[in-house]
Order: structure tokens, then sequence, then C-alpha cells
């Protein structure tokens, strides 16, 4: 993670483990927050990171030898972080 006092975060990266019904929460949370629209806020340990996603959403789903990997990504709209 890095930090700039100007700017907040410039760069932030956090992998979870998280119990099946713990994701579906967290999925079912951020899902909520789309569907109202405006910012979509991540917060973990006291450190949060807060984007206003720009449509389209990028979903990635990926099969390499035997295990699947699904990737989402929310691009931040022009201007904002």
């Amino acid at each position: 993670m890095k930090f700039s006092s100007e700017k907040g975060f410039k760069e932030f990266k956090q992998k979870f483990t998280l119990t099946n019904s713990e994701a579906a929460a967290f999925l079912k949370d951020l899902a909520q927050e789309m569907e109202a629209g405006g910012a979509v806020e991540i917060s973990h340990h006291g450190a949060s990171v807060s984007v206003d996603p720009e449509s389209p959403i990028k979903l990635e789903v990926e099969l390499e030898d035997d295990e699947i990997e699904i990737e989402i990504k929310l691009k931040a709209r022009s201007g904002e972080m």
C-alpha cells in the first residue's frame, strides 16, 4: 500500500481469504452499492477505498489448469481518485 499525504492512496492492494458465506455477503453488499449508484466503498482493518464506478464494469472469467478465476474491475469515472 502506498500513501501520498496530498492525495490519499496512490496504490492499494489487498487480498482476502473468506468463507463461502463471507464472500457471498461481500458480493451482495457490493451489488447493492452498485445498484444504488454513486460510490462503492471497500473497507478492511481501518483502511477503505471508495470509487464511483464508470460503466461498463469489466468482468473476467478465466479457466487455467482446472482452476477458475473470476475478476471484477471497477474503473473510476474520469477526474476521480
